[in-house]
């Protein structure tokens, strides 16, 4: 009567474990249907969307920068990730910050070396220096941002507008290319 007992008990517990395997896949089930909706919902050609994007590219261990934006759409095809209200944060070589950037949207390659930035373009450094445009690029390899566009950069002695600009991140050294208008505050 025990063996019985104890089998009966055995196929409860198996039944009840199926039960709630059954269960579980109910209520994570998605029809084809809704999934393929999600899908296209997706603009053309993007492989990939996410939201709330926070990447940071690190060498040697230490943080050299990191890109917080709202949206992110990868195109494979094209090996390019767009991003929307991009927020930039550069670091020296030993993981100090320099300065943010932020705008309206952004592009950024397959390995990260490159990042094309544009919209209301603004960066404001830890020196005190802020500078806006229309659009950027960011290079990784030789840590400079260029830009052909006009350029207005201000500080508290310092306002300063031209066309044109390489700034070497490593250096701290700024090149405005042509078209320069300058004034010079004197410090209190």
């Amino acid at each position: 009567m025990t063996l019985f007992k104890a089998r009966n008990l055995l196929l409860f517990l198996a039944l009840l474990l199926a039960a709630g395997l059954a269960v579980t896949v109910a209520l994570r089930y998605r029809p084809a249907v809704e999934i393929a909706e999600v899908v296209k919902a997706l603009p053309e050609g993007v492989s990939l969307a996410l939201q709330d994007i926070d990447y940071t590219h690190s060498e040697g261990g230490l943080a050299r920068w990191r890109l917080v934006a709202r949206q992110a759409a990868h195109r494979t095809d094209e090996r390019i990730t767009t991003v929307s209200n991009p927020h930039l944060t550069f670091f020296d070589a030993a993981g100090i910050e320099q300065g943010t950037l932020q705008a309206l949207n952004g592009r950024v390659n397959a390995d990260f070396s490159v990042v094309e930035i544009e919209g209301e373009v603004e960066i404001v450094s830890r020196s005190g220096y802020t500078l806006r445009t229309d659009r950027l690029t960011y290079h990784q390899a030789d840590r400079t941002i260029r830009t052909d566009a006009p350029v207005h950069l201000t500080s508290a002695d310092l306002e300063l507008d031209g066309v044109g600009l390489d700034f070497d991140l490593e250096t701290q050294r700024l090149r405005v290319r042509s078209e320069v208008h300058a004034t010079l505050r004197p410090r209190r």
